[in-house]
């Protein structure tokens, strides 16, 4: 098996036992939230992408911090990790992002013949009230683009800077977002989000965690093989 192989590998066995983890972690939570429902014939709304979102924030990071520096080991490259991960990394959330909505898409169908009264919570529901499956999919879809971009980003920076040079970065980004939280009228922001289309912001934001995903590649062309210690 020749380096490129074994780093697809290596990376793809490592995504599949991620998705399998999380994804029967949230179908033992939708079973559970039916359970209460049929059971004590009660009402009421949860939610069940948070272990979905999870799955893939862990992936990103553990896939980064644990499976780089073995990659390398076995003769990879680090371009052909990049690769390789990038590739897992959007089966990844294509996977999560449809075994959630089939299980949304049979909670639906049960709520609809009155079987169950158990209403999840979705993204797609700030576009509408009513179920859409295609458009409840690609708002889940560009939310998980977000989640992987803004959990592989940080990570990157963190070995590339060390920890006190990130914490100084991170508290001087956060810094500029609270001047502007504070300083924001809110209500000028309230009538924007009111008129923005929905879809559209999806999209955008989804688009930006793929910006942030693809601005690790120069990052990790040189990347060490592992984190700086506390004192760099």
């Amino acid at each position: 098996m020749n380096a490129v192989k074994g780093t697809n590998r290596l990376i793809r066995d490592d995504m599949r036992l991620y998705l399998g983890i999380f994804s029967s972690i949230a179908l033992m939570l939708a079973v559970v939230y039916l359970a209460i429902g049929f059971i004590f014939d009660v009402s009421y709304a949860t939610q069940l992408f948070g272990p979905m979102y999870g799955g893939i924030c862990t992936f990103a990071i553990g896939g980064i911090i644990t499976l780089f520096p073995v990659a390398i080991g076995m003769g990879s490259t680090r371009i052909q990790f990049m690769k390789s991960f990038y590739m897992n990394s959007v089966w990844m959330v294509a996977g999560t992002m449809v075994i959630l909505h089939v299980a949304y898409f049979l909670i639906h169908l049960l709520q609809e013949k009155g079987i169950v009264g158990v209403t999840l919570y979705q993204p797609g529901m700030l576009y509408s009230n009513e179920y859409h499956f295609l458009s409840y999919l690609w708002i889940d879809l560009m939310c998980g683009f977000l989640v992987l971009g803004i959990s592989v980003f940080p990570t990157v920076c963190w070995m590339r800077l060390g920890m006190r040079n990130f914490f100084i970065m991170f508290f001087g980004v956060g810094l500029v977002i609270t001047l502007i939280v504070v300083f924001a009228d809110f209500g000028e922001w309230m009538k924007w989000f009111a008129s923005v289309n929905m879809m559209t912001l999806f999209t955008v934001l989804g688009c930006i965690g793929g910006a942030l995903l693809l601005s690790t590649y120069p990052m990790m062309k040189n990347a060490p093989l592992t984190m700086k210690s506390k004192k760099d």
